[in-house]
């Protein structure tokens, strides 16, 4: 499967996640409790999305080279990722998931999340488009705004 690039699809799609983009670092800075919610539900999301598509056609990640922002990245994508995709990505999607769990569960935990999630944002932004650029700068900022507001709350004891 080719991601076409000049479907118009495509582009609705890629706006449709800069707005959710744009809504999620709003909604972090001023209701970072619904925030947080959103947060769960995408990566929640990404996590499932992940795990099976890279067990039913593991080949289209390979498609995400065509928008690499840089030649030693679609070199990378084309060689050995495109060899080892099932390898890469399951630990991505549990790491989603994890990021998932601790936005869910709060607290220190969604301190823990919130850098995850920041750190997975920054690694896919050299896909670009590919990745809905700025989308995923966006949602960095937002996830900085959780981690911020993490600091100033406490994880519920267990009962």
């Amino acid at each position: 499967m080719q991601i076409i690039y000049d479907d118009s699809t495509f582009w609705i799609a890629y706006g449709v996640s800069n707005a959710g983009g744009a809504i999620l670092a709003i909604t972090a800075a001023k209701w970072p409790i619904a925030s947080r919610y959103l947060y769960t539900a995408l990566f929640g999301w990404a996590c499932w999305f992940n795990i099976t598509t890279v067990l039913d056609t593991p080949e289209v990640y390979a498609d995400y080279a065509y928008f690499a922002v840089f030649p030693f990245l679609v070199d990378f994508i084309d060689g050995w990722f495109s060899s080892n995709t099932l390898a890469v990505i399951i630990p991505v999607a549990i790491g989603q998931g994890l990021i998932a769990l601790g936005m869910m569960l709060g607290g220190r935990w969604q301190r823990f999340a919130a850098i995850g999630a920041m750190t997975f944002f920054v690694a896919v932004m050299p896909l670009g488009i590919g990745s809905a650029f700025p989308a995923t700068l966006l949602m960095g900022i937002g996830a900085f705004f959780l981690m911020k507001n993490a600091s100033t709350q406490r994880t519920p004891a267990a009962p």
